[in-house]
């Protein structure tokens, strides 16, 4: 097994450090401009980009255990913002939809997104942006890979 260089460990602790304040930032305007932290805009941004989906699928797109990911709905279900209900096909599932409340807030999570990432790489040159979103596929691949040994 090699020995972590130096660069290495640094560039981890950068990116974790870098992700930490883009997230911190989000949740702080998310907060403000819609009263719900980063995890629940993402909830509610998943279960809005599927049909009806079920709990597993949402907390599988967002690389979340399922019991955090049921927290968050139990949360949200109770601001009114979704609802949980029986499958009519299959009466043991249960399926996720957005409230009107839910589809509004969506709206207004998407647009505080949107300024934000504009704020956040809007400043960046195209093809750093470019070469950063390859570099991040590649990252993930890369932790895939080393997650499955």
């Amino acid at each position: 097994m090699n020995a972590v260089t130096k660069p290495e460990l640094a560039l981890v602790t950068g990116l974790y450090r870098t992700t930490n304040a883009i997230v911190r930032e989000l949740d702080q305007r998310l907060g403000r401009d819609h009263n719900v932290t980063f995890i629940q805009a993402v909830t509610l941004l998943a279960v809005d980009s599927f049909d009806r989906p079920q709990p597993h699928l949402v907390a599988d797109y967002l690389s979340q255990q399922s019991q955090t990911v049921t927290g968050v709905l139990d949360r949200l279900e109770r601001a009114g913002h979704i609802t949980r209900r029986r499958d009519l096909d299959d009466r043991r599932a249960v399926r996720l939809e957005l409230t009107r409340t839910g589809q509004e807030l969506v709206r207004g999570i998407k647009t505080t997104l949107q300024q934000h990432v504009t704020d956040v790489i809007g400043t960046l040159e195209p093809e750093t942006r470019n070469r950063l979103g390859d570099d991040l596929e590649s990252l993930e691949r890369s932790v895939r890979s080393a997650s499955g040994r």
